[in-house]
């Protein structure tokens, strides 16, 4: 992550009195005009103008083009957004990301934003301001925490400005986008961490701190005491590890006490070998990232607090490593559930159901009002849906609709899957009550969504599978290399704005 986050404000002022290193701005491919706050500015008119004009500068989306100035403002960045029929909050977010990315890399310690060039009239300047300052945030993250060589040259953004001419107040737009930005990072952070330090106990550590700082109730459960709560899929996937599991409880109330809290509960497989079905090169690779549906939730939970949501929240995280040893669980070994049911185990490497089994047993117990859970579950995702978007399912509609809202709204693409009544018999077993997989590998996404159904009771219930989405191979647009942060902006949208 950034050594410290870059300082982001808005600032009310006429084009002539900024000073920074960089002003951004926006044009349409095909509609070359410049702004009305540029064009009373002659000097800085007449040079872009006469630039645009004798460069070929077309405006397509992401092309950019410095103009040098050497004023108070030292440079111009003009950016392409495309042609406006297509510009959309997807395209401001994505060109916002890069071009920050880029003029961090060329060395620029600051940059301005000239906010009316990239507002046409089709969304709220304040949807506007957030869905940049969030752009910004996300798009400038590294992880350079185990670098040792050459960290004095790494080059960072201090300060972002937005300007604009409006007289709206912004402070709640950077003040969300800010904090939901920050828990994507530090979830970047954590997830991104090895597994040699972020083993179960790290993890627990670090949520205990959290909840310290933010007046969180937090519960640490340790080894002795799950297998006390009979939660034996949880300590037989973690039987393996030298390291101990842990079960993390986490609770915030922002609501009155007579309401109902929603539970989130996450995956925290901080590292998955696959156990005895070891899983081969390069697929055990990065598997640091099965712990990104646990992390998540924390700082969900987190920013909750920080913005003091009106919600009550209950997050649930078993932690564990999957690994071989001669403790290790087994194919074909029957484990009881938390909730009573018995499970045969058909493959070690899918272990994330069979630990979710127990903690959304307990969550169901709770009673809540709503279930949601945070899973890197499947490789059956990525046929599903690529590296793009999350597949999720749910038992209730109106659940569904509000998650699919919220994707729009912050732009984290998600689908959903039918829980159809016939992939039941996939999961049929003539041991025990059921298998955790079935025997055939069809419908993977389907199949592992049906085999958590059976421990969530009566209570409505939706399961977010990031089996992709959790890690990026690129830096394109918000995402950077490694792990991505899925889910935050998502369930932060759906929170923010929760009636059930």
């Amino acid at each position: 992550m950034e050594k410290a986050a870059a300082s982001v404000k808005v600032l009310k002022s006429e084009l002539s009195k900024v000073k920074d290193d960089v002003l951004v701005v926006g044009l349409f491919k095909g509609k070359l005009d410049l702004t009305p706050e540029i064009k009373r500015e002659k000097e800085i008119y007449d040079t872009l103008s006469s630039y645009i004009k004798n460069n070929d500068f077309k405006a397509e989306k992401g092309e950019a083009r410095s103009v040098y100035l050497n004023k108070n403002i030292k440079n111009i960045l003009l950016i392409g957004l495309g042609e406006e029929d297509k510009f959309n909050f997807d395209v401001l977010s994505c060109v916002i990301a890069d071009v920050s990315r880029r003029l961090r890399d060329n060395g620029s310690e600051s940059f301005s934003i000239l906010l009316e060039s990239f507002v046409n009239g089709k969304f709220k300047e304040e949807e506007a301001v957030e869905k940049i300052v969030l752009s910004c945030l996300m798009g400038l993250y590294r992880f350079t925490e185990y670098k040792t060589k050459d960290k004095e040259k790494i080059k960072y953004i201090k300060n972002i400005t937005v300007i604009t001419n409006s007289g709206k107040n912004f402070e709640e737009e950077i003040k969300y986008a800010s904090t939901v930005a920050n828990a994507v990072n530090k979830t970047r952070d954590l997830v991104n961490t090895p597994p040699n330090i972020a083993n179960p106990e790290y993890v627990a550590a670090y949520a205990k701190s959290i909840a310290s700082k933010l007046n969180l109730k937090c519960t640490v459960f340790d080894e002795k005491q799950i297998e006390k709560m009979k939660m034996e899929c949880f300590i037989a996937v973690a039987k393996g590890s030298a390291n101990k599991p842990r079960l993390v409880v986490l609770e915030y109330q922002g609501a009155g006490k007579s309401q109902k809290p929603i539970a989130i509960v996450g995956k925290g497989v901080t590292f998955d070998s696959g156990g005895l079905n070891l899983k081969p090169y390069p697929y055990i690779l990065n598997m640091k990232d099965d712990k990104a549906g646990a992390i998540a939730a924390i700082h969900i939970i987190a920013a909750c607090a920080l913005l003091k949501l009106p919600v009550n929240l209950i997050v649930i995280t078993p932690l564990c490593e999957n690994m071989p040893s001669s403790t290790s669980y087994r194919p074909d070994d029957v484990l009881k559930a938390y909730n009573g049911l018995t499970v045969e185990v058909r493959n070690t490497d899918a272990e994330g159901r069979l630990i979710l089994a127990d903690a959304l047993s307990y969550a169901a117990e709770l009673k809540p009002q709503a279930i949601i859970d945070i899973a890197s579950l499947t490789g059956a995702s990525l046929i599903a849906l690529g590296y793009v978007g999350t597949p999720f399912l749910s038992t209730d509609e109106k659940l569904a609709e509000k998650m699919n809202e919220a994707s729009k709204k912050s732009l984290e693409k998600i689908w959903e899957f039918p829980l159809w009544q016939e992939y039941e018999d996939n999961l049929k077993s003539d041991v025990a009550d059921i298998k955790h997989i079935s025997d055939d590998g069809d419908a993977g996404v389907i199949i592992g969504a049906t085999f958590l159904k059976n421990f969530i009771s009566d209570v409505p219930w939706l399961h977010i599978d990031i089996g992709t989405t959790a890690w990026s191979k690129v830096d394109k647009g918000v995402l950077t290399k490694g792990a991505s942060g899925a889910t935050i902006r998502l369930v932060m949208e759906f929170l923010r704005s929760y009636k059930l």
